[in-house]
């Protein structure tokens, strides 16, 4: 019910707040979208569909219980007996699940301590203290592997995101009349930045040989693939600095707001506060949750006995909403900011929490069956939540323009997943 529920509720309600108006296959954030009518929706970065990977490889961990379990319930009816044989399958899946658990927090510390040098480097290009070529430089040293391969590689990918970041403030201080698209002028500016000494003659056959669509300009897509090249051969040494501040465009992402109360500390003081607020409001509500779990479990159970509906049923709409009210709510809030990477952040904080409960919840799960000898019996409930996270994980890594439609299928799987249950016990005969 929870991974089900941020998958379809909170994703629903970030959509519908963050939404732009769609022109040409593209959100239009700022006042790029001012005037524009039609549909409606978001447009999230390439962080989203990486954490959707990650999401449905861990669903995977459900099986290393779910197979075994099977084969156990056609062998024998005695739940003891498949207790018994399911146990050490319950150890593997412990095992496994917690090598995943920090593996992903790993690879989690990794990619902050990376976007925190990339966002050095971009403030450092909008402050005007480094120039094209020294960024295009950290571009090439950074890169995951040898530049000489195809973009079209996974890997590659990566740095062409990477170079993205840091060519927009670049392309933001060329595009002088803010067109979104650099003329011949202007790229020959571009490329006197670059140190690059060349004939009129030879600007405009490199200018042609990059309009791919024949535009008579160069869209920022168009001066990436340019400099992607150009990274190749060997990056000549910065010329002087030409500006001291670099233009952004409106459509660039906010600093995060730092709490009234903390505004006038140093940076440092701010940390520390942070951080201790932090910790100290997850203490208290790590102890809320030891204190009213257990209740709250039984009064989910009376209800069911009470009303006749399954105790299930009840806890897979009620439970979720008090455990994961919070990212319902903050989901929503980072949405309404209207910005890609405030609906990356929105977005990616579900998957995230969805992540952790293939990994960290599904290894309680495995230790309570290995530590109390119970039985997996949920044949049902795994199927339906393997099924809701592959669909919506699939439609986020192919779709990274989200309309307001896209968002009511998804809401559309949260009853859908309890129908799936439904069906698979009562008509199916699956437990």
């Amino acid at each position: 019910g929870s991974t089900v529920m941020l998958l379809t509720l909170p994703w629903f309600l970030a959509v519908l707040s963050g939404s732009v108006p769609i022109k040409d296959g593209q959100a239009k954030y700022g006042k790029s979208g001012e005037g524009v009518t039609g549909p409606q929706g978001v447009q999230y970065q390439a962080d989203v569909p990486k954490a959707a990977k990650i999401m449905i490889a861990t669903t995977l961990l459900y099986l290393v219980i779910q197979v075994p379990a099977t084969m156990q319930e056609n062998d024998t009816n005695v739940t003891s007996d498949q207790a018994k044989n399911e146990k050490m399958y319950a150890l593997v899946g412990l095992i496994l699940c917690s090598l995943c658990f920090i593996g992903y927090l790993w690879n989690s510390v990794l990619a902050a301590n990376g976007d925190k040098e990339l966002e050095a480097i971009i403030e450092a290009i909008k402050g005007g203290t480094i120039s094209i070529t020294a960024a295009l430089q950290f571009a090439k040293e950074t890169s995951k592997k040898d530049l000489s391969a195809p973009l079209t590689d996974k890997q590659e990918k990566d740095n062409e995101a990477r170079l993205k970041k840091i060519v927009k403030p670049f392309f933001a201080q060329f595009d002088k009349d803010n067109s979104k698209h650099l003329d011949l002028t202007e790229f020959h500016q571009l490329l006197t930045e670059l140190g690059e000494t060349v004939h009129n003659e030879k600007v405009l056959n490199m200018f042609k040989q990059y309009d791919t669509d024949n535009s008579g300009s160069l869209q920022f897509d168009e001066v990436v693939s340019f400099l992607a090249e150009y990274l190749k051969d060997t990056v000549k040494d910065p010329p002087p600095q030409a500006e001291n501040v670099i233009p952004a465009y409106e459509e660039d992402d906010e600093e995060e707001e730092m709490p009234e109360d903390l505004q006038d500390l140093s940076p440092e003081e701010q940390l520390k506060r942070v951080l201790f607020r932090s910790v100290w409001m997850m203490g208290v509500g790590t102890l809320m949750v030891l204190i009213f779990s257990d209740p709250m479990v039984d009064v989910l159970s009376e209800w069911g006995v009470r009303t006749g509906i399954p105790a299930f049923y009840i806890s897979f709409v009620l439970a979720p909403l008090a455990s994961n009210a919070s990212e319902l709510l903050s989901a929503y809030t980072y949405a309404a900011k209207k910005s890609s990477k405030s609906i990356t952040t929105a977005l990616s904080t579900l998957v995230g929490a969805a992540i952790m409960n293939n990994t960290f919840c599904l290894a309680i799960f495995f230790a309570l069956i290995y530590c109390k000898n119970l039985a997996w019996q949920f044949s049902a409930e795994t199927i339906a939540i393997i099924l809701i996270q592959w669909l919506i994980g699939i439609m986020t890594i192919i779709k990274k323009v989200q309309t307001k439609l896209d968002a009511v299928l998804i809401m559309a799987c949260y009853p859908g997943c309890l129908f799936i249950v439904w069906a698979l016990e009562n008509l199916v005969g699956i437990d």
